[in-house]
């Protein structure tokens, strides 16, 4: 059995979608010939386990502190805007820490990795990014004890559309990504527009591994039949970048025209903005839309089993068009059509057209014939979105490509920075 140290700074019971990822890589690794190791960032809650390693993130106890008193001064209920002293909060985070605002965590992370490298005996190491600071902790760690370096990417780094830099960051960005990556043995993401980028940058091949789903994380839900045409969001607005406004700006002019479709309720799970709720009283619907914030994952699964259909908010930007992320895969463990709102040339239209998973709108006129199309779809006695056999890429799926691209890193040094991964990964990754 070979051995991993597997760095991610999301890892559970953190509710955030790039847990997922990792989880189901130390989950499911061990049935390839792979024990793994979880390098993390500390969290007070965290069960204790000899698998899973926590990295202590300097100054964490300062910011809660600060944010704390933030809350209880600034974030009044039912404010729109965010606070000056909240906004310079995040000023600090985003200037002064680098490669991001995880940089605190990076330190003890180095530490620990380097320590436990030295107490047991490792064969690779592999970090999933974001945040980018995994993969300054994993190329350190790999490059002192001269083990294969596989780089994963969830998300771009500098090319980001989310980072917000200004040109001279941006430069450091670039170079601090660059320098690393030269030294990773195999880089790994999760789409071909990804990957396509990543190439670009680094000059290299990159493996494509897609998000999954797993089943496992339904087996204890019942699998409640939906009463009334109700919509469920789970996930994050990312500070404005996605909004429900398209959605809200459909269900108001159906609701106008006294469509059924009209008719439907709205919850929202997760850090939403309080962009949401004034957006839907801007548009005379706060009575169906209710937010419900974070909440532990197994309640945000019970909510989407409990909806007749599941929302994906996108980034409108057509800049952003490469963008599926792991959200779909969850919805699809969850069985119920999903109704997505993007740019015209958005990856997810192409993605849930193949897979009949439901419908995908980008402007007005679509998102109104898409809400009426699953409205009908629900009263006609439709419950349960049905995929055919592998319609959707597993957690089991993923374990099994991650393995192979980890066998073919660690087979000789010849394979070091191979090509592409064998031909059976590939076909299993794209499909």
């Amino acid at each position: 059995m070979k051995r991993l140290l597997l760095i991610a700074y999301h890892f559970p019971p953190e509710p955030a979608a790039g847990a997922l990822r990792p989880s189901y890589l130390a989950k499911y690794l061990p049935r390839f010939g792979w024990d793994v190791t979880v390098l993390t960032h500390a969290l007070p809650d965290r069960p204790a386990s000899p698998d899973v390693l926590e990295a202590r993130v300097l100054g964490e106890r300062f910011e809660r502190s600060v944010r704390g008193a933030l809350d209880g001064t600034d974030a009044q209920p039912g404010a729109d805007r965010v606070s000056p002293l909240r906004r310079l909060l995040r000023w600090v985070k985003t200037t002064l820490y680098f490669p991001d605002r995880t940089a605190g965590w990076m330190p003890d992370a180095i530490v620990q990795g380097l320590r436990t490298t030295r107490s047991r005996q490792y064969d690779a190491v592999l970090s999933t990014a974001m945040p980018a600071s995994v993969h300054v902790v994993g190329a350190t760690v790999a490059a002192l004890r001269g083990l294969p370096w596989i780089a994963d990417y969830r998300d771009p780094w500098t090319g980001n559309q989310y980072a917000g830099w200004g040109p001279l960051q941006r430069r450091l960005q670039r170079a601090l990504e660059r320098l690393l990556l030269r030294r990773a043995n195999r880089i790994t993401t999760i789409s071909p527009p990804i990957a396509a980028l990543l190439g670009s940058i680094h000059g290299r091949h990159v493996n494509v591994i897609p998000n999954g789903a797993d089943p496992d994380d339904w087996s204890d839900l019942e699998d409640c039949v939906p009463e009334r045409f109700s919509l469920c969001y789970a996930g994050s607005m990312y500070d404005g970048h996605r909004t429900p406004q398209l959605l809200f700006e459909a269900l108001a002019a159906l609701r106008a025209a006294g469509d059924p479709a009209g008719d439907a309720t709205v919850d929202c799970y997760g850090p939403n903005s309080d962009h949401v709720r004034s957006l839907a009283r801007d548009y005379g619907i706060e009575s169906i839309v209710a937010q419900h914030g974070t909440v532990p994952r197994h309640e945000a699964l019970a909510a989407q089993r409990r909806a007749s259909d599941l929302l994906v908010l996108l980034n409108m930007d057509e800049s952003t068009s490469h963008e599926l992320g792991s959200k779909i895969f969850e919805y699809a463990g969850a069985e119920r059509p999903v109704i997505a709102f993007g740019p015209k040339t958005s990856v997810m239209r192409e993605y849930l057209a193949q897979r009949a998973m439901g419908w995908f709108a980008s402007d007005l006129a679509e998102a109104t014939a898409a809400l009426r199309e699953a409205q009908r779809h629900f009263a006609s006695g439709h419950r349960k979105l049905q995929l055919a056999p592998g319609a959707v890429f597993t957690a089991m799926d993923l374990a099994e490509a991650f393995a192979e691209t980890l066998d073919a890193a660690t087979m000789s040094p010849a394979s070091s920075r191979g090509g592409p991964q064998s031909a059976r990964a590939y076909q299993r990754s794209t499909r």
